[in-house]
């Protein structure tokens, strides 16, 4: 077993950029850790461009993105440790499974840079038959950008998150028809305006309100898939089924491992400091509330740094107030408040489930001190203003949506 100062799981956006910053702090005892056989995490995947213009002011594609993150970490000596995947955590010990057996690290500190993955169709409860052309986007990315393989003709999208769109051009990248786009709720999951251009321009109809009812199949090759709406049913044509959006954290060694899990982020309860109640364990990134862009992992990741040299240097202890959410929030952060350390303007960052027009009501032991009217969609982050609240040790605060009559 090997005691080293900090330990980084995820060499991503936000894992690359804190331990950069660590490093440029004076913080040489560091390891990160990545199962995959490169650093650079999802945007390797990601051919189009859009990438880097605030961190490294150029338009880069995800791979040459991805790729001088990676540079950047080797260019200062980072010892960024490939293929080690993280199976188990205990008494603050991390063991990996890497090419050259197990291995085991008793890190003081540890920042879980874990990033977020779609939810598959196993996760979705969609019947029908199974086929390795059932898919999801990182996967066709792989297929399009790494792999240079074209895993069916004609797809159907499941989803119209803005990552749905971005399959859309992967598949054309691959010479794969898109017949459809369907997506369960009555408006689609991003800017309106995609809707009409993939319509209009790309000649790819978008189904909303519907109900994927069943993916057929023979002999485990895609046939077509059902939807259904209003009660009428119909059959689109198809070889491939690609499942897009609905992110969760890669967070499953989390919550086996710890106690304080919030099931409604699917991560673990973090302070303003991405700090956990468990001594010495930060998250941030992806890893704290599923899918944000890429550079705003970056600058968690430039922020986090600063909270763990923090740490490190004044072994600071964190006083916590939880925060609960109702039923109408699909994420927010922080969901604990450390009263001993500065709130940095603002309460909480979150995003409800569906487009709504309403108020979002902060309660503080059930008194009403707070109210922000928003016109909210799922796509965009919401920051709720800090008031001058004072605030002792055992208060309780809730975040309650109400809607518009």
């Amino acid at each position: 077993m090997v005691d080293i100062n900090i330990a980084i799981i995820g060499a991503g956006p936000a894992g690359l950029s804190a331990a950069l910053e660590l490093k440029k702090l004076g913080f040489d005892d560091l390891v990160v850790f990545e199962r995959e056989d490169e650093a650079g995490g999802t945007p390797r995947h990601c051919g189009h461009l859009g990438f880097g213009m605030f961190e490294f002011k150029q338009v880069l594609s995800g791979p040459n993105y991805a790729k001088k993150l990676a540079e950047k970490a080797a260019q200062k000596g980072i010892n960024v440790q490939l293929k080690s995947t993280l199976v188990k955590v205990e008494d603050g010990i991390l063991t990996f499974s890497t090419p050259e057996g197990v291995k085991q690290y008793k890190p003081t500190c540890t920042l879980f840079a874990l990033g977020a993955r779609e939810t598959p169709r196993s996760d979705r409860l969609v019947s029908g038959g199974r086929s390795p052309n059932i898919i999801t986007t990182g996967t066709l990315q792989r297929f399009a950008y790494l792999q240079k393989i074209k895993p069916f003709e004609k797809a159907v999208i499941v989803g119209s998150e803005i990552v749905s769109f971005s399959a859309i051009m992967s598949a054309k990248h691959l010479g794969i028809k898109v017949e459809a786009m369907i997506e369960e709720k009555e408006q689609i999951e991003s800017f309106c305006l995609l809707k009409y251009i993939t319509k209009l321009f790309l000649n790819i109809p978008v189904y909303t309100g519907v109900k994927l009812e069943n993916i057929n199949t023979q002999d485990k090759a895609v046939q077509s898939l059902t939807i259904s709406k209003d009660g009428k049913k119909e059959d689109i044509a198809c070889d491939g089924v690609i499942f897009t959006g609905k992110f969760t954290p890669e967070s499953s060694m989390l919550q086996k491992s710890f106690v304080d899990f919030n099931t409604q982020n699917s991560s673990l309860n973090i302070t303003q400091n991405f700090q956990s109640s468990s001594d010495g364990v930060f998250v941030a990134g992806n890893a704290t509330r599923g899918a944000l862009a890429a550079f705003r992992c970056y600058f968690e990741g430039k922020k986090v740094a600063s909270k763990i040299k923090d740490y490190l240097n004044f072994k600071h202890t964190p006083k916590i107030i939880k925060i609960e959410a109702d039923e109408n929030v699909s994420w927010y952060y922080p969901t604990m408040l450390d009263i001993k350390s500065p709130l940095e303007g603002h309460l909480t960052t979150l995003r409800l489930k569906n487009r709504a027009k309403g108020a979002i009501k902060i309660y503080l032991n059930d008194r009403l001190v707070g109210t922000k009217k928003v016109w909210a969609f799922p796509f965009i982050s919401i920051s709720i203003p800090w008031k001058d609240i004072e605030l002792k040790e055992k208060d309780n605060i809730r975040l309650e949506f109400s809607a518009d009559s």
